[in-house]
């Protein structure tokens, strides 16, 4: 809009110039709602201004003395529409909005903030060259004792995660297992001494705060000046470590199970990609393997306790050892005596036991001659064929008693042991079982699944006098790679001290009792 006339009477006066629409304020100021406050004409006391719009809208008459009265009172009194003496509305500038400052991109460290190191796809950051030959040359060279290299490697791992409570407790416990004091050091006072800390160099640092110590600690850890009745087994450990040990903190919970094997194998990956011990390196990456099968293994151990002896030999175990084949008659009882003879006969179990049932034209006439708790070892594993799946069905078929049965494969199994370290039970390696006759039981395919070669299992079996075993009681299942370690028996174990109580005597009884009346 153009400026309006003004109308004067010989007085001083001014011009108001004002970039505005229809309404008497600017396009820029519209719905702002507060009137705007730009540089003003300063009036002498006498002047008089008479402002008219072109398109019809209230004129203000405005003097020193007073402000007149606006043709459209409403909208005057609005404060969008008050325009003070000599404003020139277009002059101001409204405040600006604060931008929001956009943060900045992490980069470096400040971007591994939350990193744990034991992410799925997790990798350690490249070394420059100059690390790399020092790792190689220095660190872990091969002309150190391979206690040294060790305990630097464990130092440098523990620096270069981020372990949890739950994570270093296991860490902690894998360590002991193999002979090394991971436990908290005492009045070292290195964490309070920020001074120290803020002159030293991260290598420095790093074996400030180390707790990871070879040797030196107590009798019960390894020690390389008395290294007797020690050797470095690095399958060996972990097979102990995630078939008893962590089992028995655990029991058989699987994400526990499966977060101990993998915090090892990555620390297993890390000896191997930092070349700590080379020469022991298939033994390393044994351990590894270890750690892959040990979560599904355990799991499956888990299910087999709980559903063993399976449907076979329970029928077995009901005709036989509880007395139903003698009610035969009964259409239950029969039903069970078909199942029995059918699986039997459809199964890859001896010939001879095959044939002695098939002659036996009284079942009562078969009865169990021997029962026993013994553990066994799998040697090997006969799986039903689909050959005698089929069979098995057709025959319960004509039998009127579709599925009231499986197919069955073999179970081979020798005599064993599983060792505990108590001095009043037979020890493995103390034993010969290989000469022994390897046994065969019946198991359904289903449970033959879950079964590999090694796994141990106690049970209570009985002998029928047609030849035929069966297991009548499961009481434990142990994994392929379980394995006892004599340092197990080291964990509650503290070092003899002097006793200066006097022992009881003929003379005095009651010395012990009297000692301790005296410490209280």
């Amino acid at each position: 809009m153009g400026d309006a006339p003004l109308q004067t009477d010989g007085t001083n006066t001014a011009t108001i110039t004002v970039g505005e629409s229809s309404s008497g304020q600017s396009n820029t100021y519209q719905g702002k709602g507060t009137a705007a406050e730009p540089d003003a004409d300063i009036f002498p006391p006498s002047s008089k201004c008479n402002e008219s719009s072109g398109d019809g809208k209230a004129a203000n008459d405005i003097s020193t003395s007073e402000a007149a009265e606006p043709v459209h009172e409403e909208k005057a009194s609005k404060p969008t529409d008050a325009i003070e003496i000599g404003i020139q509305p277009h002059n101001e500038t409204e405040p600006k909005k604060k931008k929001k400052k956009r943060s900045k991109p992490k980069k470096g460290a400040a971007t591994r903030k939350n990193v744990t190191g034991f992410e799925e796809f997790y990798a350690d950051a490249p070394m420059t060259p100059a690390e790399a030959a020092e790792e190689k040359k220095l660190v872990y060279a091969p002309s150190r004792a391979f206690t040294d290299r060790m305990e630097e490697c464990l130092q440098r791992y523990r620096a270069s995660r981020r372990m949890d409570t739950e994570r270093t407790m296991m860490f902690n416990k894998y360590l002991w297992l193999g002979g090394i004091d991971a436990s908290q050091r005492q009045f070292t006072g290195f964490a309070e001494d920020r001074e120290a800390l803020a002159e030293a160099d991260a290598g420095e640092i790093r074996q400030m705060t180390a707790t990871d110590f070879i040797g030196g600690s107590s009798s019960r850890f390894y020690d390389p000046l008395d290294p007797d009745h020690w050797f470095v087994d690095f399958e060996g450990i972990v097979r102990g470590f995630l078939s008893r040990l962590i089992p028995g903190i655990y029991m058989y919970d699987e994400a526990a199970n499966r977060q101990a094997a993998n915090l090892v194998k990555n620390f297993l990956n890390y000896v191997l990609m930092h070349d700590a011990c080379p020469e022991y390196e298939d033994d390393v990456k044994a351990a590894r393997r270890i750690c892959d099968i040990a979560p599904l293994e355990l799991r499956m151990m888990h299910e087999l306790i709980h559903e063993l002896p399976g449907t076979f030999n329970t029928t077995t175990k009901s005709l036989f050892c509880e007395g139903e084949v003698k009610r035969s008659d009964e259409d239950e009882i029969y039903g069970k005596l078909v199942t029995f003879r059918v699986t039997v006969l459809s199964s890859p179990v001896d010939e001879k036991i095959k044939d002695k049932i098939m002659n036996s034209g009284d079942p009562t006439t078969i009865y169990v001659v021997d029962t026993k708790e013994e553990t066994y070892e799998v040697v090997d594993i006969v799986r039903p064929s689909k050959r005698d799946i089929s069979m098995v069905e057709e025959q319960l078929k004509k039998a009127g008693h579709p599925g009231k049965g499986k197919p069955a494969g073999v179970l081979k199994l020798k005599p064993s042991i599983i060792d505990f370290g108590f001095d009043n039970l037979p020890r493995s390696d103390e034993s010969e079982l290989d000469s022994i006759e390897l046994e065969e039981y019946l198991l359904e395919g289903d449970f033959l699944a879950k079964f590999e070669k090694g796994v141990k299992i106690k049970a209570v079996v009985c002998k029928l006098n047609i030849g035929l075993r069966f297991i009548k009681e499961v009481k434990d299942v142990r994994a392929s790679f379980d394995l006892f370690l004599p340092q197990m028996l080291m964990e509650n174990w503290k070092e003899p001290v002097p006793n200066e109580r006097p022992p009881p005597s003929a003379s005095n009884p009651n010395a012990e009792e009297e000692a301790i009346a005296a410490d209280v």
